[in-house]
């Protein structure tokens, strides 16, 4: 259409309210001053709508290419994107590409190996498969322990032999995990007291510790006690009602109070807080020196503690199998005495 076609057909819309609008004065009584004041302010908000539908239908008859106002061109150009195949046989790639600049922008689906990196070995290759159910021969091997529990007063003492136990804090409080179910005789006794002893043998009592072990409560008769059964020494201590193993095949005693029992009824795992610590004078010393020996030369057995390998079998600790490091371990200086 000619340009003088279409300034026509804009004056004659117009005219005729196609695109502007002025709203006569109706003659109706006003309601209010506040519906005065909206009826004044509404001739403006309809004009400002119609410019706006105006502003669409030129638009629209733009695109139809009836006429285009305001110099505008009939379509703008927009960015191309094109889809080119990689020579090479691989994924497709997405370029856009601006007549402005002239640049061209490419996404990599994702990056290939480089064909220098060696070949990463298996690891049945490199290791002999281990049982789940096993994983304990390698976690386990802590020091065997003697745990006590029930009050030796009112002679429900007993003891039992425990390989299940992990230290979780060291100071504030003191706290040790232990894993004890209720397959034990002791974990009833636990229960009922919230007290034990954890006693750190050493090497001197590797079978007594053994046939502790094996013999369940269940099977003394009445009124005896594994303490007598096997000749262990009961001690009083200081904290706790249950009993201390004393002899020289003790390295160490831990007198214990439960802290957490909220794993109890998942894992059988208890958290038990150390309230008093005793060493032996003959079998132990804060200065990681070796003792036992006949003269104290540190050649003997009473420091040497026993670490169940999960099978039955024990790996035993002496002056020959330490490492002294303490001068490099600088970080946890303040652990040392």
């Amino acid at each position: 259409m000619p340009p003088r076609s279409a300034s026509r057909l804009l004056n004659a819309s117009s005219r005729r309210g196609l695109f502007f609008h002025q709203p006569g004065v109706t003659s109706s009584p006003p309601l209010s001053p506040i519906a005065d004041r909206h009826h004044q302010q509404l001739p403006n908000r309809l004009s400002l709508a119609r410019l706006a539908l105006q502003a669409s239908c030129l638009s629209t008859h733009s695109s139809l290419g009836i006429f285009q106002p305001f110099g505008l061109p009939a379509a703008i150009d927009m960015p191309k994107r094109k889809t080119t195949a990689s020579k090479s046989g691989g994924a497709a790639t997405t370029t856009r590409q601006s007549k402005r600049n002239k640049t061209t922008t490419t996404t990599d689906p994702q990056p290939t190996p480089s064909p220098t990196m060696p070949p990463i070995p298996k690891a049945k290759e490199i290791f002999t498969p281990l049982p789940p159910s096993k994983t304990n021969r390698l976690l386990e091997p802590g020091p065997i322990l003697l745990v006590s529990t029930g009050s030796v007063p009112d002679g429900t003492h007993n003891l039992m032999t425990l390989g299940f136990h992990s230290m979780i804090s060291h100071s504030s409080p003191t706290l040790v995990g232990i894993t004890l179910g209720p397959w034990d005789h002791s974990y009833s006794l636990l229960q009922k007291t919230k007290e034990c002893v954890l006693c750190v043998p050493n090497v001197r009592m590797a079978e007594k510790v053994v046939d502790i072990g094996n013999l369940s409560a269940a099977d003394l008769s009445d009124g005896e006690t594994k303490w007598g059964r096997f000749g262990v020494e009961v001690v009083e201590g200081e904290r706790v009602r249950a009993g201390l193993v004393g002899g020289e095949g003790v390295i160490g005693n831990l007198e214990c109070e439960v802290e957490d029992e909220r794993l109890v009824g998942g894992y059988h795992f208890w958290v038990v807080r150390v309230v008093k610590g005793w060493v032996s004078r003959e079998n132990f010393r804060l200065d990681g020196e070796g003792v036992g020996g006949e003269e104290g030369d540190g050649d003997g057995d009473g420091g040497r503690m026993m670490h169940h390998r999960g099978d039955g079998s024990f790996f035993v600790g002496g002056r020959e199998g330490v490492l002294d490091l303490r001068g490099r371990m600088t970080k946890w200086r303040m652990l040392q005495d």
